[in-house]
């Protein structure tokens, strides 16, 4: 009996910074269309209704939605652990501009790796400061 391939799913955590980050931009409704997006990403890099670009040493997602998209372009960068199949989202900001800074893409990689080396020395991003 041939059975389908099973697809892959990854688990989707965003960092505690970035869901106090969260809490203080959106309202609730672009908080809920937010997440109703981002849950898009467990399917990653097979998600063809998301935007996904190379940004740093993440990937940037561009989220678009009609709650959403009222006051500027909101972009979240998250970083795969391929080993432990988790999405770490590291980040999360509104632009004004269709164009990421460098500062933001700084912040960013700086996040990234923190929990790279955090990882490596078997810690967890919620039971450590960050």
């Amino acid at each position: 009996m041939n059975l389908p391939p099973r697809v892959k799913r990854y688990r989707l955590l965003p960092l505690p910074i970035t869901q106090r980050e969260a809490k203080k931009l959106l309202s609730p409704a672009q908080l809920q269309e937010g997440i109703k997006l981002v849950r898009l990403l467990r399917f990653y890099p097979d998600v063809p209704d998301l935007n996904l670009e190379p940004c740093g040493d993440g990937v940037e997602l561009r989220l678009k939605g009609k709650v959403i998209n009222q006051q500027g372009w909101l972009r979240a960068i998250f970083w795969v652990h391929d080993a432990g199949k988790v999405i770490y989202i590291v980040d999360l900001f509104w632009k004004k501009t269709n164009k990421i800074s460098v500062a933001d893409i700084h912040r960013a990689n700086h996040r990234i790796r923190q929990l790279k080396a955090l990882l490596a020395a078997g810690g967890h991003p919620w039971k450590s400061r960050q």
